[in-house]
């Protein structure tokens, strides 16, 4: 560990202030204690960043980091009721008393040792048109010396509070600042998260959800994915575009005087003149030239040859390839394509009316309308059901089923319930009415959220008792019959019952007077808290980290009633088989790790599961994020949802997987992000060494040659020469196959290659004086084979900040080349066999020359040989040019996939 040099405490007054009195009156869970062991390393840099799943205790840790620190403190938080939970754990937890005003409050503008307070409150005050109140604000606790400013869940500030916040960082001055979140945004765009950080630090620790399954303060559980196909009129629509798209490729393709005008164009005639403005698109050459390729037209040799690729490594024409080059001639580049943009001129009301335009661009793979109209779709309606048909069969009365979705749908309501009534699309109230019309007997069904409030007839009697419980009387709450359904009464809070309706209808759900649980991610997808929940629908269309984690956390929660608790946690996807998912059509360009949209069922559900860890279905169970785990393909419907309602019915099943999962681990294993590379240099190492072999076998062959000659005529020149020239063509190839065998032995399997990557990336890092904290001389990069084949690439050694910069790192040396300013440029094969093979320099190593060429003596050293280019030059450029052709491969494009696991 580096030593670094922290700044004194401050001196205690005479008498005991709040923190000086406060002593944690109960015992540190063993993640918890890991944040309070490494506390002299985190607070040295003034920012400590905490992520902490659900349940893990996030407020009582805050509290004890607040003492240790020991300065005036200000709390923000996202709501009241979380706000004012900071004040109440203090009692019994670290105080016997309860604190005076003066030392902990909920005001802003009155100054206490302890300040609690919600973001909204910081924003009005930051915002009110007299400035001085909000001056007098950061006056007061600084006028005592530097003080602690702790964010709780600061994800949720909206856009404009970041400003206030922002501006009370930059105010305080000397301020610590301690970030808690369970959900930080990793999903969000680059500036968002860069925001993020600035306020907040680096991510030090992280304490993940299997941690807390093992401790026992969340219960084991597993996700399931049940599918539904679209109903016949969304399939004949699908099928139509499809049509559609097929008719317009087929134009395209056999459109001559395009294919003539195209090939006119100077990106093909003279590539070579216009190398930058082919870099700033070179996905649109190569979209040329597939659509070139696939009409049968032969290719021009140039700009195959700036690309650096063969005719037959180009990808076959898809959907994705059409709609690149379409896109370019009649909006993003039609300036530079003026005969073909007038060719195609005509094309664009035809794509317009069958929305194969959206937003200024050509879309003909999946659209957000097309997203819009699956994902919504009353097709899930009928997976709902199936779900809780199978659950109530497994549990009977002991169910406790929340289906969380986005919308309310009240103008769905319908005004009678008769056997007709259809709803458009999903939302509250057609999955109530789904699940009422399903006669399933027993089934105890409710609705929560803000518009409409519904509970059993037969729970209305549980309701007097539930109001009574909170100081209320029962006559506050309207009931009201609804028409023609006399199971079913729909209830309006007034008054003072109105802040307490989530309360009363959660006791309710509790003690069994419901068992389904229909409501809003908005309402309850947060901070709401009901222990008895074993399981949960996420019937919304969020992909998004935060609330997909969120909403998770309601199911995971230990119930102290139910030790044995397990959740099944249920994800909803209307999937089109007639569509599957092409590798082609799924093709990214550059910015292969930047967020995209969301344009599918399938793509949400790879987002979402991204979020999260769990265990896998089948196999070793080896705890790790990602849809794969689930083992599912979602090709045949009917044999998934069959399969999975089986794996979802033998509860005790899922406890066991958990607890070989977490049996198997050592007590310091943590959630570790990963990467997944497909490509890694140990080829280059074997290619090399068999080139030298056989250059070094030629040079053995020649000598014997040019000693029969000599042994023939003794006295020839021509003999001598020979030998001469054999001799040293051995001294010269020899070294090289001795040491090309060396890291051919180094490289001799995926891990060990992985391995000498990272030890690269590591040596580099460290000379460009990359890291703060962590101790570079037991860091190393470990690359560990998973069950698919693949690697997983985890740093050990260095704090989570240094592990994501690693992995950042060696997923640009593995990974795409994008824009780097530096390359290595490996040469190998001859003739037919000839091939260049490139990596990026890491952006943070080649931000200086000397340390780019410190990354590229350490290459050679560990990986093979290569030539560093500056891709700044001309020469640079082109080399940057065939690098990104690489990816064109048809049979190989690399990636480099990140993922969490627990190790």
């Amino acid at each position: 560990m580096s030593s670094v040099e922290c700044a004194p405490a401050p001196s205690s007054p005479a008498s005991p202030t709040l923190f000086e009195r406060m002593r944690f009156a109960g015992k540190w869970r063993d993640y918890q204690q890991r944040v309070i062991d490494e506390f002299e390393r985190l607070i040295c840099d003034d920012r400590i960043h905490v992520v902490a799943a659900p349940g893990s205790g996030k407020t009582i840790l805050g509290l004890e980091l607040i003492r240790r620190i020991g300065r005036p403190a200000i709390v923000l938080a996202p709501t009241v009721a979380v706000r004012n939970q900071w004040i109440e754990r203090l009692v019994p937890m670290f105080l016997r008393e309860k604190p005076t005003a003066a030392e902990a409050s909920t005001h802003l503008v009155r100054s206490s040792t302890l300040t609690c307070a919600t973001y909204q409150a910081l924003y009005a005050l930051w915002s009110d048109p007299d400035p001085s109140r909000f001056t007098q604000f950061v006056e007061q606790p600084s006028a005592a010396g530097p003080v602690t400013l702790l964010l709780d869940e600061c994800h949720h500030l909206r856009r404009e509070w970041w400003h206030a916040l922002q501006t009370l960082i930059d105010r305080l001055p000397g301020v610590t600042v301690v970030a808690l979140t369970a959900t930080p945004p990793y999903d969000a765009p680059y500036a968002e998260w860069i925001r993020y950080q600035k306020a907040c630090g680096p991510i030090d620790l992280e304490i993940g959800v299997p941690e807390l399954v093992r401790n026992g303060d969340l219960c084991p559980h597993q996700d399931y994915v049940h599918f539904s196909e679209p109903e016949q009129p969304t399939i004949d629509l699908l099928q139509r575009r499809r049509d559609t798209i097929g008719e317009l490729l087929r134009a395209i393709r056999s459109d001559e005087q395009l294919i003539d005008d195209l090939l006119r164009h100077p990106w093909l005639v003279v590539p070579e003149a216009h190398v930058e403005a082919i870099l700033d698109a070179p996905e649109l050459l190569s979209a040329i030239l597939v659509l070139i390729a696939s009409s049968s037209r032969p290719l021009p040799a140039a700009p195959l040859k700036l690309l650096g690729v063969r005719a037959d490594e180009l990808p076959v024409a898809s959907a994705f390839w059409t709609a690149t080059l379409l896109d370019a001639i009649l909006f993003s580049h039609s300036e530079i394509f003026p005969a073909a943009a007038e060719r195609l001129k005509s094309w664009k009301p035809f794509l317009a009316e069958h929305g194969l335009i959206e937003g200024q661009h050509v879309c003909l793979g999946e659209t957000r309308s097309t997203f819009s109209l699956m994902a919504g779709s009353i097709a899930k309606l009928g997976s709902i059901v199936d779900i809780a048909r199978a659950e109530f069969a497994n549990l009977g009365t002991d169910l406790r089923l929340v289906i969380l979705t986005d919308h309310v749908r009240t103008d769905e309501f319908p005004r009678s319930f008769t056997p007709n009534y259809r709803p458009s699309k999903i939302g509250v109230v057609p999955i109530f009415d789904a699940l009422r019309r399903s006669s399933i007997n027993g089934l105890r069904i409710a609705v929560l959220s803000g518009k409409l409030v519904l509970i059993p007839t037969d729970a209305a009697a549980a309701l007097v008792g539930a109001c009574e419980k909170r100081g209320l009387s029962p006559a506050v709450v309207r009931r009201t019959s609804l028409p023609g359904l006399a199971s079913i009464v729909q209830l309006d809070f007034e008054g003072a019952a109105d802040g307490c309706a989530v309360e009363i209808i959660t006791d309710l759900f509790e003690a069994g007077h419901i068992n389904v649980l229909v409501g809003t991610q908005a309402l309850l997808g947060e901070g709401w808290d009901a222990p008895s929940v074993n399981s949960l629908v996420l019937a919304s269309n969020s992909a998004a980290y935060m609330l997909s984690n969120q909403m998770r956390g309601r199911a995971i929660r230990i119930d102290p009633e139910r030790p044995a608790k397990v959740s099944n946690i249920w994800h909803l996807a209307t999937v089109d088989q007639l569509a599957p998912v092409e590798i082609a059509d799924r093709f990214e360009w550059g910015s292969m790790n930047e967020p995209t949209l969301i344009r599918s069922d399938w793509e949400l559900l790879q987002r979402r599961f991204a979020a999260f860890e769990g265990i896998p279905n089948h196999g070793d169970p080896n705890i790790r994020s990602g849809f794969e785990r689930l083992g599912m393909d979602g090709n045949d419907i009917e044999a998934a949802n069959r399969a999975t309602l089986a794996l979802a019915a033998d509860r005790p099943a899922i406890a066991r997987r958990w607890h070989q999962a977490i049996g198997a681990a050592t007590l310091r294993s943590h959630v570790r992000e990963i990467a997944q590379a497909n490509y890694d240099p140990r080829h280059l190492s074997w290619r090399d060494t068999l080139r030298w072999l056989a250059a070094s076998g030629a040079s053995g062959g020649a000598m014997v040659a040019a000693h029969e000659g000599l042994r023939v005529a003794p006295s020839s020149d021509t003999a001598h020469l020979a030998a001469a020239v054999a001799i040293a063509f051995g001294i010269y190839a020899f070294p090289r196959f001795a040491k090309a065998s060396w890291l051919a032995i180094r490289h001799r399997t995926l891990e060990s290659s992985v391995a000498e990557v990272g030890k690269v990336v590591l040596s580099g890092l460290a000379e460009a004086d990359q890291f703060s904290f962590g101790d570079i001389e037991t860091a190393k990069v470990i690359g560990v084979r998973n069950l698919s084949g693949e690697v997983d690439i985890y740093v050990d050694g260095l704090n989570r900040a240094e592990e994501r910069m690693v992995l950042d790192a060696v997923g640009e040396v593995l990974g795409p080349v994008a824009n780097p300013r530096y390359l290595l440029e490996r040469r190998s094969g001859w003739g037919p066999w000839r091939r260049l093979d490139y990596h990026a320099v890491p952006a943070s190593i080649a931000q200086r020359k000397e340390w780019a060429e410190a990354f590229h003596r350490l290459w050679k050293r560990h990986v093979g040989p290569s030539t560093l280019l500056f891709t700044r030059t001309v020469d640079g450029r082109r080399a940057l040019l065939r690098a990104r052709g690489q990816s064109l491969a048809a049979g190989f494009q690399r990636r480099v996939d990140r993922r969490s696991a627990w190790m």
